[in-house]
């Protein structure tokens, strides 16, 4: 909510639970105490249609990533799709994956270490529509370079890791 107070023509697109009536009025509780327009949130339902998934990405300027369970396949369609993420990193596993896809695909604008960073960023990117266009940028040029997106080399990689454990374990 803090960076629809900061982000004037802003608005939240909450999917997935959003449904719930009890998700729905904690949301909008939320905005009210703060002074920020119920128009502003939009609620999807669940949608388990493929085509209106990435509809939905599509129309996004920018992602809010989930925090401590980052997304996964989501975070890797919003990266796939050209659109700048926000994620906060934490210490488990479960609260890394978008860190590690952002900096394979080399991608560091986004990253927050902190909660304050995180609304930093989102502010950020929600005001400046040159650095989300940088950041659109970098993410299309990702899809020839970054090892993220290069299964074939992922998976000669990954051989030659095999390779190696099967090496050190019949060596010992």
């Amino acid at each position: 909510m803090q960076i629809l107070q900061q982000v004037p023509n802003g608005y939240l697109l909450i999917k997935g639970f959003a449904d719930k009536e009890t998700i729905r009025e904690l949301f909008l509780k939320s905005a009210d105490e703060l002074g920020i327009s119920q128009d502003r949130l939009r609620f999807l339902p669940n949608d388990l249609h493929e085509e209106t998934h990435r509809a939905n990405l599509g129309i996004a300027d920018i992602v809010l990533d989930t925090y401590p369970y980052n997304g996964a396949t989501t975070t890797l369609e919003t990266l796939w799709m050209g659109i700048p993420l926000v994620t906060r990193v934490g210490e488990q596993f479960a609260a890394r994956n978008s860190y590690t896809f952002m900096k394979n695909a080399g991608i560091s604008q986004g990253i927050a270490w902190s909660d304050e960073e995180y609304v930093q960023w989102g502010i950020k990117l929600g005001l400046d529509k040159n650095l989300r266009e940088e950041v659109r940028y970098q993410l299309r040029q990702s899809r020839h370079t970054s090892p993220l997106w290069n299964a074939k080399k992922f998976t000669i990689d990954m051989e030659k890791a095999y390779e190696q454990i099967w090496q050190n374990h019949h060596d010992d």
